[in-house]
């Protein structure tokens, strides 16, 4: 699958995309989570439990929707995107 991030800093925004394996139930959290472990270990996000929305921790803005990352299946071609009205830290970080 294809993970198009649009991380962000104190110079701006720029997206980064990641060719990620894909397997069977992968969510949008399992894959930022292979991309920090695999390929790139300073892509930050939040994320606490790694389970369907029990911690509330991992919301971002997920192909254009503001949702959970741990509940959406990544397949295909997925944007991922800091929520919009907090102030950014680092990436897909906000302050809450």
């Amino acid at each position: 699958m294809r993970l198009e991030v649009t991380r962000a800093d104190g110079a701006g925004t720029r997206v980064e995309t990641y060719e990620v394996p894909e397997f069977e139930g992968m969510t949008v959290l399992d894959a930022l989570n292979w991309v920090r472990e695999h390929v790139d270990p300073s892509l930050a996000f939040r994320f606490s439990c790694r389970c369907a929305n029990a911690c509330k921790e991992c919301l971002a803005v997920v192909n254009g929707e503001r949702t959970y990352t741990c509940t959406v299946a990544a397949t295909g071609t997925v944007t991922v995107e800091p929520l919009g009205h907090k102030p950014h830290v680092r990436d897909l970080v906000v302050k809450l």
